[in-house]
């Protein structure tokens, strides 16, 4: 389950001047962003080679909406007899993955401008508790319907896909478009 889909339009991050134009009709370009160094090699692979043929780009980055988190309770907030914090802590954990979410999306942006590209959306998935970010992406990719993914690999080898899951292996299996898998460069190319 999708807790929540964002679409963040920010001035900072608005459509900058493209020195490159989209391709009326041209095809729909995902980019799935996690916020690892490899974002930007994505992103830096889509303007070497796709971005230029593409109808509309879209930068999604997807991100789980728990773990640990940092926030002082005010005095209004605590129960001082039980030591309770009384505010949920689950506004909180959304806000900060809303925040981090917008970083992330907020470099790989810079780095597109930088080779003269700028995406037409950026989304923010938020997955719940109840699922997870392969889960929440497939979902937000079976409704946009792009034509073209790019995703990273960051090398795990098949212990660690098989310990921890693989998003890219996961959507090479259950998404129903082209899959292109951007590797983590090992500095010998």
């Amino acid at each position: 389950m999708i807790r929540a889909l964002i679409s963040v339009f920010h001035p900072v991050y608005a459509r900058a001047e493209a020195k490159h134009k989209r391709v009326p009709g041209g095809p729909h370009i995902i980019v799935a962003i996690d916020g690892t160094p490899i974002s930007g090699s994505l992103v830096k692979w889509g303007a070497e080679h796709v971005f230029d043929k593409a109808g509309k780009i879209t930068f999604v980055h997807a991100t789980e909406c728990s773990g640990p988190i940092e926030f002082e309770a005010t005095s209004e907030e605590m129960d001082f007899q039980s030591g309770i914090v009384i505010r949920s802590y689950s506004e909180e954990i959304r806000r900060q993955a809303v925040h981090r979410g917008m970083g992330v999306l907020g470099k790989c942006n810079e780095i597109s401008e930088e080779y003269g590209f700028a995406p037409d959306e950026q989304k923010l998935l938020l997955a719940d508790k109840n699922s997870n970010v392969k889960y929440a992406l497939l979902r937000y990719l079976d409704a946009a319907k792009p034509d073209l993914i790019i995703c990273g690999s960051r090398g795990m080898g098949g212990f660690g896909r098989a310990l921890l899951g693989s998003v890219a292996d996961y959507l090479v299996h259950n998404s129903e478009c082209a899959i292109t898998i951007v590797k983590k460069r090992t500095g010998k190319d």
